[in-house]
């Protein structure tokens, strides 16, 4: 809550007001992550200066080494998605050296997972990767000096190695994230966790390889988490689709406010690979855009409509979408997209069928379109 204010005040150029708030907070860690997400909203230029100034100050109260490395690292993550990507790499880099000179093992397993956590989040997955390896050494190191604080630090870190996974996009990079992480939830004894962690890792690697058919199944099992984990990692090509079946799913089961927008990435993304490379997979769209309108909601069947070219989808889709209207008795806007169906033999068997003369052929369950199924 306090962070959704600060924004709101940061976006309505009310930085005083903000920073008058903050000036209370006595953890730096907290207040440069607060500042952080300040700087990411700023819309004026002299807005952004002045929380740039009051980010970068806050490592002056740095109380101890580990904590200037975090520090550093917070800085040079918002930098660099604000833009300022050279300057933002200086940061992260002194970072990484202030978090390798923490001299006690278990401080400097935490300043290397607060560093590669932020490394994450700016995109550098093999640099991240490589400061959680060398938390778990010093973990290692700590735990075999004899202390006690090694085992619940070590699970603290392996949660926070997971939820670094929410930053990552590559599919090869999650599954070293998730596989780091459940190697030492196993070194510190907890069998549990890390078996969940590795069936994420099957997960992704299903994504991996594009399987839409292991999709359906967790679809099928309610296993809504792991579905949008594997169509996350799904190439390019099926991403889509991906996100139109998990949509699908979702609005079945009476969660628009979830399917909404993932219907419109897979809407946009489909947009942007047709512009880019001439061609998407039409077959997969026709398909699930029928499912939509068998489903109450042709209006989602005729948007995926407008992305189909070939004249045999597009026709079945279209008139499927018509007869759903006309059945709900908008007469005039089926009428309407029936006069846009490519297909001549389809156009004219949709207009019979909603236009009153087959309507009694309709009832007794005559086909829509040649070869479509009964209604």
């Amino acid at each position: 809550m306090i962070v959704e204010s600060l924004v709101e005040y940061a976006r309505r150029g009310r930085v005083d007001v903000a920073l008058k708030y903050l000036r209370e907070e006595e953890d730096p860690i907290i207040k440069a992550e607060l500042l952080s997400e300040m700087l990411k909203s700023v819309e004026r230029i002299e807005d952004y200066l002045v929380v740039k100034r009051e980010l970068i100050k806050t490592v002056d109260y740095a109380n101890d080494r580990k904590e200037r490395a975090i520090l550093l690292s917070i800085i040079g993550e918002t930098l660099i998605s604000t833009g300022e990507e050279t300057e933002g790499v200086k940061f992260l880099k002194e970072a990484i050296k202030t978090a390798q000179r923490v001299p006690i093992p278990l401080w400097r397993a935490e300043a290397l997972t607060g560093v590669g956590i932020n490394l994450a989040k700016a995109g550098f997955y093999e640099d991240a990767y490589d400061l959680f390896t060398k938390a778990f050494e010093a973990l290692i190191i700590a735990r075999e000096s004899g202390t006690k604080e090694a085992i619940p630090l070590a699970s603290r870190i392996a949660r926070s190695i997971v939820g670094a996974v929410d930053f990552v996009d590559d599919g090869h990079w999650a599954i070293l994230f998730f596989r780091l992480a459940a190697e030492i939830y196993d070194f510190i004894g907890l069998r549990f966790p890390a078996t969940l962690i590795r069936a994420k890792e099957r997960i992704i690697e299903r994504a991996i390889d594009g399987d839409l058919v292991y999709l359906r199944r967790l679809l099928a099992e309610d296993r809504i988490d792991d579905a949008i984990l594997l169509t996350r990692y799904l190439p390019l090509e099926y991403r889509p689709l991906g996100l139109l079946e998990v949509a699908f799913w979702l609005y079945s089961t009476d969660h628009p406010e979830l399917a909404k927008p993932l219907f419109d990435e897979a809407y946009e993304t489909l947009r942007r690979i047709k512009s880019e490379k001439g061609t998407i997979n039409e077959l997969g769209i026709s398909s699930i855009a029928i499912d939509f309108v068998k489903l109450g909601k042709p209006e989602l069947a005729s948007k995926l409509a407008g992305l189909i070219d070939r004249e045999d989808f597009l026709s079945e889709v279209l008139s499927r979408v018509a007869v759903a209207h006309y059945r709900s008795g908008d007469e005039f806007l089926a009428r309407a997209i029936a006069h846009n169906i490519p297909d001549e033999s389809i156009k004219r068997k949709t207009l019979q069928l909603i236009g009153g003369e087959a309507h009694v052929g309709y009832e007794q369950g005559l086909p829509v379109v040649s070869g479509g199924e009964k209604r």
